[in-house]
């Protein structure tokens, strides 16, 4: 076993100096565990920093007093343990994307795997010395990840000095976390990196004599659906009650209603997709007829690809009823819940479409056998994009319009409000803005997809 762990870090940097596709995904897995550890770490800096405001209100009230007035500063502190209250509540909407960004890269590095593994288990390697190794190089992947995004949060902290809260620049001093918290943040992002990559390897496996076996996907059960109705009965009867937006603890219900409502989306996603893939195989169209049928292989990692596009278009249909059009006592708190928005928006459209592209560009090196077979049948070559494209943007366009409809519809209901022109055309802008970015890491793909036309040679079988 020593042996076997000393010789990981080795395979790992000798990899990462290759020009191969394993090498191109270490590097794509280095960058999403970075992206991660930073967002992760900032996401909790404003969340620390809006419970520094709730417990000591003179590190915000001189400030506010001096540029707006004692009025807006007594407007404004009554507000304080709901400004929390909705930081908690963007930063728990976002921990499911930056989250299941670092476990994607950590499997992305475990499906590469196999290969290496099967080579390994012929020279004599055990089954658990082959899943050490492979936590071992998701090990040294996160720590330089993760010490990138680390960095990159400390050069980045600055910055948030040009955002406003209350009238005024943040104090950026505020969102440096302590150094407890922060490798609290770190651990729990070490944990379930490490966690993916073991689960994400009992899905090969590999025999003594060095064969991968991938166990076939088992077809999704209807109580999917069943909880996701349930979800929504819920989060009905709760509109139902009384309650009010000037109360923090509402927000604080609504969070975790808004959580319960993702959650239920995640799980019915794939099931939704598994039964409409089925009947679109019925088709004379090549490109199509491939996509559905690799939907319906795995909808599980089909739903992962759009998941965090539908979690934001539920959101963002969600709060389009929210008006813009306010009172003067109220402007300061609704252009501070405009920015929230625009900031967690933000954070996650950047999770999503990196997560597109990390799935896509691990799609392509783990089909490069099929593809290049195809190719010499006589395939054209602008099938596979055809296909990766139907593939991606029919689930992510029925996920997009699905979820916002879904949102604006319980939205609505939330907020007894009417629904206006203005937030109309907001939730347009978002939709098409995370379409757009979705359809940009697709285009990324190709030349990917090129490079293994053009270097994949088909072993013998």
């Amino acid at each position: 076993m020593k042996e076997a762990l000393q010789l990981a870090p080795t395979l790992t940097a000798a990899r990462l100096k290759a020009r191969t596709g394993d090498a191109w995904l270490d590097l794509l897995a280095v960058l999403s565990f970075a992206l991660s550890a930073l967002m992760a770490l900032t996401v909790a800096g404003g969340i620390w920093m809006f419970s520094q405001w709730l417990n000591d209100p003179s590190l915000i009230m001189p400030a506010l007093i001096e540029k707006s007035g004692q009025e807006a500063a007594d407007f404004a502190s009554s507000f304080l343990e709901m400004y929390f209250s909705m930081a908690l509540a963007a930063g728990a909407l976002l921990i499911i994307p930056i989250f299941s960004l670092g476990a994607s890269a950590a499997r992305l590095g475990a499906r590469g795997r196999a290969q290496r593994l099967s080579s390994l288990r012929l020279v004599g390697v055990t089954g658990g010395q082959t899943v050490a190794m492979s936590v071992v190089e998701t090990l040294v992947q996160w720590a330089i990840g993760t010490t990138v995004g680390v960095i990159a949060y400390y050069a980045t902290v600055p910055l948030w000095h040009y955002v406003n809260f209350l009238a005024q620049p943040i104090n950026t001093s505020l969102m440096r976390l302590p150094i407890g918290m922060m490798l609290a943040v770190l651990a729990l992002l070490l944990v379930i990196s490490l966690l993916s990559t073991a689960i994400g390897l009992q899905r090969v496996r590999i025999s003594p004599l060095g064969v991968a076996r991938r166990e076939a996907n088992p077809a999704l059960k209807r109580w999917r659906p069943l909880a996701f109705l349930i979800a929504v009965i819920a989060f009905i009867a709760w509109t139902r009650t009384e309650y009010s937006f000037q109360e923090a603890d509402t927000y604080s219900v609504l969070a975790i209603m808004l959580l319960v409502m993702v959650g239920a989306i995640a799980l019915v996603g794939p099931w939704i997709l598994q039964i409409l893939a089925a009947p679109a195989t019925r088709t004379r169209s090549v490109p199509r007829l491939l996509a559905m049928r690799r939907i319906l292989d795995d909808p599980r990692s089909a739903w992962r690809t759009v998941n965090a596009i539908a979690l934001l278009s539920f959101i963002a249909g969600f709060l389009a009823p929210v008006p813009m059009e306010v009172g003067q006592s109220d402007f300061i708190f609704m252009e501070d819940i405009g920015t929230g928005v625009l900031i967690t928006l933000g954070f996650g459209f950047s999770v999503a479409a990196l997560s597109t592209l990390m799935n896509q560009a691990s799609t392509v090196f783990d089909r490069a056998p099929q593809t290049y077979a195809l190719s010499q049948l006589g395939f054209p070559r602008r099938v596979f994009g055809q296909t990766r494209f139907i593939q991606i943007m029919a689930p992510l366009f029925l996920a997009t319009v699905a979820s916002a409809c879904l949102g604006l519809g319980l939205g609505l209901l939330a907020s007894a409000m009417n629904m206006s022109v203005s937030g109309i055309i907001r939730l347009g802008i978002i939709l098409l803005l995370g379409i757009g970015l979705s359809a940009a890491a697709l285009a990324a793909c190709e030349p990917l997809e090129r490079h293994v036309l053009a270097t994949k040679r088909r072993e013998n079988d």
